[in-house]
């Protein structure tokens, strides 16, 4: 880490120097929230019915004609979470020095990156690694990186090269995220169900890098414009978004047939490795007749030997998109579905991506006199019959203030991948300002 951080600053004092004489601006905000979350129903005995979340996102911008510094971290502090990992939360995220030429611009340092064209689900956005503490939810890791992109007359491209990437992190121990009653773990010949009992203590071990999963990751885009069409082309080599994660249990077999049921013992230890994709993916984005019409595909192939890695996966998603202008307000409608197939037909339900194996998505966002937000978002699993729906309703006050309202609901069968969550319906109220 070190390292990595002398990298992002080193240049710092050289750019300001040689640019003293330069026509400079600078800029400093504070972005805050205050959040209460509360699970009405119990899902294990050591974990959150309630969360108390205060985030800080400062940021700070100092620009010339051709450089810019930009810092942005994000601080968060969760005290009740029974979960220490989770009760205290910093990253760099966004802290990058950036050199803009006539076409051609380069940065180094912490970044954040946003690929792809699909919402929701977006099987392009390859760049980041994420944080899990809420699955539905994730947040991505600023990623220390070198970036080089350009606009040229023909096409655009930007490359990512990652010397150390940083793989995900997982919900902590007691997270009410973790399995807590039916668990199918990944497993070579699909054919293990585990029943968890309802004190379960869950064990992280230090976790394994196969085939040096984090070392030099390297992510390229190109893009070409046309009147009404946009293409994308991506490729990556590097960590996989998601980790393998396997239980390391002890308890009785109750059954054997058709699959293996054991009934487990409260001390459960999660093994989990990083492991190396290589991806290659394609996305479509075309507007007619006052739609926006949205492919994107992505190709993924597992490096390594190690029996439980899922080998090829072929993931898509088609989308159609409209904005509707009314008297004060518009609303921005999504319809999506997503498709996925791999060489492994695996029933984990811990691994997000089969969620969209076969998978309808509808979304809506509201604004009304730029003071009233609403937003809408609905998923149903076809190959399980799972859903989710999350509605959002927000008011804004004197240009800073803004309380919204959410509320979440989840409904799926225990060995569904989305049904595994089907304890965590919400409600949460947050207050949030920008200064």
């Amino acid at each position: 880490m070190k390292h990595i951080q002398k990298i992002a600053l080193i240049p710092l004092f050289w750019i300001l120097a040689s640019q003293a004489q330069a026509k400079n601006e600078w800029a400093l905000h504070i972005d805050t929230s205050l959040s209460f979350l509360y699970f009405p129903e119990e899902n294990g005995a050591n974990t959150n019915t309630s969360l108390t979340k205060l985030e800080l996102d400062p940021s700070f911008l100092f620009k010339t004609d051709a450089w810019r510094l930009f810092i942005k971290p994000t601080f968060i502090a969760n005290p009740d979470n029974k979960s220490s990992e989770e009760q205290f939360y910093s990253d760099p995220t966004e802290a990058y020095v950036k050199y803009r030429g006539d076409s051609l611009e380069i940065r180094l340092g912490y970044m954040i990156s946003t690929w792809g064209v699909t919402d929701g689900y977006n099987p392009l956005d390859i760049v980041n690694s994420k944080q899990y503490y809420d699955p539905l939810h994730s947040r991505k890791l600023g990623a220390a990186s070198l970036s080089l992109s350009q606009v040229t007359d023909w096409f655009d491209w930007d490359l990512h090269y990652i010397p150390q990437n940083r793989g995900a992190t997982l919900p902590g121990e007691n997270s009410r995220w973790l399995p807590r009653e039916v668990y199918v773990p990944l497993d070579p010949d699909n054919n293990l169900v585990l029943l968890l009992p309802d004190e379960l203590l869950y064990h992280y071990k230090d976790r394994q890098n196969l085939d040096k999963a984090l070392d030099n990751n390297l992510a390229l885009r190109i893009q070409k414009h046309f009147a009404k069409i946009d293409l994308g082309f991506y490729g990556y080599s590097g960590v996989a978004a998601f980790p393998l994660v396997q239980p390391i249990v002890t308890g009785n077999i109750v059954a054997v047939s058709p699959k293996t049921v054991i009934q487990v013992d409260p001390d459960v230890t999660l093994e989990s490795k990083n492991y190396r994709t290589q991806q290659a993916g394609f996305s479509f984005v075309s507007s007619q007749m006052d739609f926006l019409f949205k492919y994107a595909t992505s190709y993924l192939q597992s490096v390594g030997d190690d029996q439980l890695l899922p080998g090829w996966t072929h993931e898509s998603v088609l989308g159609l998109e409209k904005t509707f202008s009314f008297n004060d307000g518009f609303l921005i409608a999504i319809l999506q579905y997503a498709f996925l197939n791999s060489e492994k037909q695996n029933d984990s339900n811990i691994a997000l991506s089969e969620v969209f194996r076969n998978t309808w998505m509808i979304g809506g966002k509201m604004t009304w006199k730029e003071i009233w937000n609403f937003s809408l978002t609905g998923l149903y699993d076809n190959n399980h019959g799972s859903n989710y729906g999350e509605l959002t309703f927000g008011r804004r006050f004197a240009d800073r203030w803004v309380l919204s309202f959410t509320t979440t609901t989840i409904a799926g069968k225990d060995l569904a991948p989305l049904g595994v969550y089907n304890k965590n319906d919400s409600y949460s109220a947050s207050l949030s300002a920008s200064f």
